[in-house]
């Protein structure tokens, strides 16, 4: 399960940090950016930290980082998704 825990917390930080930006598709209005960048770099620091005390940083590093490209990428596909699947269009 601790081999899991960098991308989950690096998936809750690209989560946090996109759904606190301006132009963010999921919710009416974007969550307050301040609160939700700063939640993203506590779950961004604390995704390194299990890498760092086994002495994998390298390894979880690029874990990591790769997760956050690959959600940043995805979300607004999701969103794209959601709005067909609901019948709306914007």
């Amino acid at each position: 399960m601790r081999e899991f825990l960098p991308v989950a917390l690096a998936f809750v930080s690209a989560l946090l940090f996109y759904l606190g930006s301006p132009g963010q598709q999921w919710r009416a209005a974007p969550l307050w950016p301040r609160l939700s960048q700063g939640a993203a770099l506590v779950a961004f620091v604390a995704a390194l930290i299990p890498g760092i005390a086994a002495g994998h940083l390298a390894t979880t590093l690029s874990l990591v980082i790769t997760t956050l490209m690959a959600s940043f990428v995805a979300f607004p596909f999701v969103a794209a998704l959601r709005r067909r699947a609901s019948g709306t269009a914007r």
